[in-house]
């Protein structure tokens, strides 16, 4: 790992791993888009008061009308008593000087009161100005304030804050990842889950992710107890303690724990043949005396010294018949064959005590059998550990390997844990067998899957949602052009004949009597008249007529039409693709969790160890975004500085007992006393000396960020 020399201690900043807060990761948030808006609105100048004004104008109208009416009214009572006084009497002329002086006089009452309204106006203006300069000022203030204690926030705020884990959640299962992320995963969860409670740690990757982890601790002064297996097979302690049922009971499960139904019989057989020979052992039953029983029990010769000559005997000739000995031959073999490997094991671990943090450990030279062997063992030692012995629950995290676990040992440590209240961490290599049985059991959480048919086991564990998509696009351009041509001629030819004749015959006669008057009465005169006419008239008239049309008509028409048409529609997707569960970053960590109503919520984080060595890392948890400071005027905020304060010391952890699956006492244990020299007693095969610096891995990009979800 890489180490920083800088600050206190061999860690530096490394330290801050340990911060309390138990946490996933980093999530990343950029400061700026934290940044608060000036909502305040700009003070807008606003028009002076009517009331003045209006009483100006009241004034200037009522001095206009007195200037008129003075000048008609006053100069005509002036001109009528001069002409009185002229015609009638002198004294007539003091009526027309009062009245002038009355007119001067009401016209400098109204002229006063003018000059009083107008003054009094351009004062009101010079205020009003003089306001809202006043208010523009004190806004810009508080504006430029506010500006600069926001860019002082974002300057101070942290880019990077801890994800924290959930403080309801008993069990976490972890999918994907590479070696490499899985064991930044494992260091910044480990520490920080070490800061408040004990650790167990069940390796079973053969790629020891579980190093980077041990290492730091150890560094910090935890006590720390690695446990390699098989290469150190006799300093691990996961038998000691255990009583002869119980040692027979994790045997028996290790072996047969991939078909129990199959092989009910011979789970039955061997449980027979262990119980009897560990009750002819008597209570002192270890691996290596259980192996020396059962070679003495097929014939075998046993040079080891372990058991006495009674305890031979015993097994030999009392513990089965001749008939019985030959139908268990192939039993006791196969049984023989699985203990022989573990004879050896936690014969040195004399003078070593339990570790704050225990890492069991499969390292890269386990075979095949013994590492599946080893593996089932671990756990059902740490499941009876949990079940039996009344000490402090500690939190459990089992990194598998490509080799996997069964699902049944894996429900059965989940309800252990889950009853005792210990926490627990599964680490899936791939999402598939008793893994893709077993998600939803708890929070989950997906790291880099490779695999296209994981991917989208996880997507649909993620699930889909409704959108609305661009289905189709239609794009038409049309052009019409119509031309008519229409043409008339016509031809027209009219004949017209007219004959007429009239005779007229008349006879007239009058007759007309004339008096003339005067003197005269007998002065008449009368006269007579007749006449007759004949009249006779005939008429004759022929016409033709010739006539010729002709028309054209021409009509052209050109058009051009555009049309375009989108079509959306309604899609089932998933929520995150698998392509994108599958470009996920190294360290990049999807954390999942169901709200009420069946929701999803997908939260990103980074869990990368070397993002606490940058200066802009918040290490407590936030399970929100914190909102920036507000203030309400200059005068009375106060900008808070924010410094990262190392942490606590906490009590030392009380006398512990020679091993760790001895009973102890049911008192809640304390976290360890982080200090930055080694302990002295060393339990760490990977820390053989104080860690010294090594070139610094360069920290995360923060420009990319970690991944999220769309």
């Amino acid at each position: 790992m890489t180490v920083d020399t800088t600050g206190a201690g061999p860690l530096g900043r490394f330290m801050r791993l340990f911060d309390p807060g138990q946490r996933l990761g980093w999530a990343y948030r950029d400061p700026e888009s934290l940044r608060t808006p000036f909502t305040e609105p700009e003070p807008s100048r606003t028009p002076p008061p009517t009331a003045p004004h209006n009483r100006v104008e009241a004034a200037r109208l009522d001095h206009r009308d007195r200037r008129t009416t003075a000048l008609w009214a006053g100069g005509g009572i002036v001109a009528a008593s001069g002409a009185l006084a002229y015609l009638v009497d002198a004294r007539l002329a003091a009526v027309g000087a009062a009245a002038v002086v009355l007119a001067a006089a009401g016209l400098s009452r109204t002229a006063r009161r003018l000059r009083s309204a107008t003054t009094a106006m351009t004062a009101g203006h010079t205020a009003h100005e003089e306001a809202f300069q006043a208010a523009w000022q004190a806004w810009q203030r508080r504006r430029q304030y506010h500006e600069a204690q926001q860019e002082q926030w974002v300057r101070t705020a942290s880019a990077w804050n801890g994800l924290p884990l959930g403080a309801d959640s008993r069990r976490l299962d972890v999918f994907g990842g590479s070696p490499r992320g899985r064991e930044g995963l494992l260091t910044v969860l480990g520490a920080s889950t070490l800061r408040e409670r004990p650790l167990i740690v069940l390796d079973l990757t053969q790629a020891l992710v579980c190093r980077e982890l041990s290492v730091v601790a150890e560094a910090t002064g935890v006590p720390v107890d690695v446990q390699l297996l098989p290469s150190r097979l006799t300093e691990s302690n996961i038998v000691d303690g255990l009583g002869p049922h119980e040692m027979v009971h994790i045997l028996v499960e290790a072996m047969h724990g991939d078909h129990p139904e199959a092989r009910r019989v011979e789970r039955a057989v061997d449980t027979r043949i262990l119980t009897q020979v560990c009750t002819a052992l008597g209570p002192d039953v270890t691996l290596a005396r259980l192996g020396a029983g059962l070679r003495v029990l097929m014939g075998e010769d046993d040079e080891t010294g372990l058991l006495d000559r009674a305890e031979r005997r015993r097994i030999a000739d009392d513990l089965l018949n001749d008939r019985n000995k030959e139908q268990a031959r192939d039993s006791v073999f196969r049984l023989m064959s699985f203990v022989h490997p573990l004879e050896g094991l936690g014969t040195a671990r004399a003078g070593r005590g339990p570790g704050y943090l225990t890492c069991i450990a499969l390292d890269f030279g386990a075979g095949s059998a013994s590492t599946e062997l080893l593996a089932d063992l671990a756990v059902q030692s740490v499941t009876r550990r949990l079940t039996t012995f009344p000490e402090a629950p500690p939190a459990v995290v089992v990194a598998l390997g490509e080799q996997g676990l069964q699902r049944r040992h894996l429900e059965q440590l989940s309800l252990v844990c889950e009853r005792r209240g210990s926490q627990l961490i599964l680490l899936h290599p791939h999402l598939r067998d008793a893994a893709e049985q077993m998600i939803g059991g708890g929070t989950v959480a997906f790291m880099r899957l490779g695999n296209h048919r994981e991917a989208t086991v996880a997507a649909d564990f993620l699930g889909r949602h409704h959108s609305f998509v661009l289905h189709s696009l239609t794009d038409t351009e049309g052009r019409t052009v119509n031309t008519s041509v229409a043409q008339t001629i016509g031809t027209s030819v009219s004949n017209s004949a007219s004959t007429s004749a009239s005779v007229s015959t008349g006879t007239n006669w009058g007759d007309s009597r004339s008096y003339q008057g005067g003197f005269n009465p007998l002065s008449t005169g009368r006269s007579a008249s007749s006449g007759g006419s004949h009249g006779e008239t005939t008429g004759t008239s022929d016409s033709v007529t010739h006539g010729t049309n002709e028309a054209a008509t021409r009509t052209t028409g050109d058009s051009d039409s555009t049309s375009r048409a989108l079509g959306q529609q309604r899609v089932y997707e998933y929520a995150l693709e698998p392509t994108q569960l599958q470009a996920l970053a190294e360290f990049s960590l999807l954390v999942v969790e169901r709200e009420p109503g069946g929701a999803v919520r997908v939260r990103s984080a980074d869990c990368n160890p070397h993002i606490v060595l940058r200066e802009d890392v918040e290490t407590p948890p936030t399970a929100t975004t914190p909102t920036t400071p507000t203030t309400a005027t200059p005068m009375t905020a106060t900008t808070a500085t924010v410094t990262h304060q190392p942490a606590l010391p906490a009590p030392a952890p009380a006398a512990t007992p020679t091993h760790a699956h001895a009973p102890q006492s049911t008192a809640p244990r304390q976290p360890p006393q982080l200090s930055p020299q080694p302990s002295p007693t060393r339990r760490n095969p990977w820390l053989t000396a104080a860690p010294q610096p090594e070139p610094q891995r360069p920290a995360h990009d923060p420009g990319q960020g970690p991944v999220t979800p769309p």
